[in-house]
């Protein structure tokens, strides 16, 4: 199942989890109790007369966390537009940060709290796209460009090879048309976008892997991305290939994507590591990196690592 369609079932679980004052009471819980469940902490306030479970909340991941977030503001805020990373995250695109707040294009009516509201006439022009509940977000193409025009380069980089991603089903951009889109813009945020479009990549699988990509890049290597090695125990895809130094380099997280419940006895493992010894008889090494390495906070790690595989001199 492709990431945009879980994200459709996701909405469709959550959207009636949050829920009005008048609902609340339907249920026996009136206006009196329903304050004393806040003040105890049994239940959230989620945007104006919106409220959810304390107990749902806490069994949410952060991506449901924002669309329940995403939800309130649309029952209670009026006809909103959601965009940039709200509208990435109901889109199913991964992205490198939560935010904070729902961003939305210029509500009406008085100004609302926990809300990021942008004005700008792409984002006021952008083509809708429709969810469940009458949901509504900029589309695809929209969401990236705003993206790419707004915020920091590895955050938007992760947006735009989210969209590009090969794991999306449906409501893929092509490379081309985002390329294009990215680099005729003007006024404000255009250079950013033109950065992103030089830089994205339809290969990458996960935001790790756009992260390593640039961190690499930084470092002025430019590897072959989903490298492919014939091994006597079958073809072995890394997630970046070094041919002359035969080194291939692993984000940490591949094998957890490997390791799906689909094979519960461990089968997928095994084949994975048979394909990993006969990578390594025929010469090659792996250099696993995790998201300390790739942290900008922490360039030296991976300096060190790169240098310790012949990499960097």
């Amino acid at each position: 199942m492709s990431k945009s369609s879980v994200r459709c079932k996701q909405l469709e679980r959550i959207y009636p989890l949050v829920k009005n004052s008048y609902q609340i009471s339907e249920e026996g819980i009136g206006a009196r109790r329903l304050q004393q469940l806040l003040r105890e902490g049994h239940a959230r306030r989620l945007a104006h007369n919106q409220y959810l479970s304390t107990l749902r909340w806490q069994k949410m991941t952060p991506e449901e966390k924002h669309l329940a977030r995403v939800i309130a503001y649309a029952k209670s805020c009026e006809n909103p537009v959601f965009t940039h990373l709200s509208a990435a995250i109901l889109h199913g695109i991964p992205v490198l940060k939560i935010p904070r707040t729902v961003h939305v294009r210029s509500v009406a009516g008085s100004p609302h709290s926990g809300i990021s509201s942008h004005q700008d006439r792409h984002t006021l022009e952008a083509p809708i796209t429709y969810f469940y509940g009458g949901v509504k977000a900029t589309d695809v193409l929209s969401t990236v460009i705003g993206c790419a025009r707004t915020l920091p380069l590895e955050e938007a980089l992760v947006v735009a090879d989210g969209a590009l991603s090969r794991q999306r089903k449906s409501s893929r951009v092509t490379r081309s048309a985002l390329y294009e889109a990215l680099t005729h813009l003007s006024h404000k945020g255009s250079a950013k976008a033109r950065r992103v479009a030089q830089l994205m990549s339809d290969k990458s699988d996960s935001p790790g892997e756009t992260l390593t990509r640039l961190r690499l890049h930084e470092f002025g290597l430019y590897p072959q991305e989903q490298y492919r090695v014939r091994t006597d125990a079958g073809e072995y895809f890394g997630d970046f290939g070094f041919e002359q130094q035969k080194v291939i380099l692993e984000f940490d997280g591949r094998v957890k994507q490997t390791n799906q419940v689909m094979n519960p006895d461990g089968w997928a493992i095994d084949r994975e590591k048979e394909r990993e010894n006969a990578l390594l008889r025929k010469g090659w090494r792996i250099l696993r990196v995790n998201w300390h390495h790739v942290s900008s906070r922490n360039p030296v790690v991976l300096e060190q690592a790169l240098r310790d595989f012949g990499l960097l001199h």
